[in-house]
């Protein structure tokens, strides 16, 4: 709660480097934490962060949350599902991005086209409202 004081205070004052300070020093924070607990080496240390997280936040949920607000939320995915979807949705996303690379020339031809369409009605514009002075 320390923290949410002083950002709320700084803010406050609006002493804004101060405030610029403090919201770089959490977000860098943030990343160092996560680089160090393994989210961004290799997926096999991603998928046992994500199971030391599992079985460290699941007996809260248990324990904390009323059973009504529990047997309504879905189950947290285990390690395979989520390894699963993560090399899925890894898949399709390295697949738009070939799909976006092989289809560039197209897109540029297409955006020269619609500037150049633009450019000769507006040109065209000018020259109709000159000849009407």
């Amino acid at each position: 709660m320390g923290i949410v004081r002083l950002v709320h205070s700084l803010r406050i004052r609006e002493n804004t480097l101060s405030w610029f300070a403090v919201k770089a020093s959490l977000a860098g924070g943030m990343v160092y934490y996560s680089i160090q607990q393994g989210l961004w080496s290799k997926s096999e240390d991603t998928v046992q962060l994500y199971g030391r997280m599992y079985n460290n936040i699941a007996p809260y949920v248990k324990d904390n949350i009323p059973k009504e607000v529990v047997s309504e939320l879905p189950p947290l995915p285990s390690t395979s599902d989520l390894s699963s979807i993560m090399r899925s949705s890894w898949n399709k996303g390295v697949m738009a991005s070939m799909k976006f690379l092989s289809e560039t020339p197209t897109h540029v031809t297409n955006g020269m086209q619609t500037i150049s369409n633009t450019v000769m009605t507006y040109v065209e514009q000018q020259s109709v409202s000159e000849k009407n002075q």
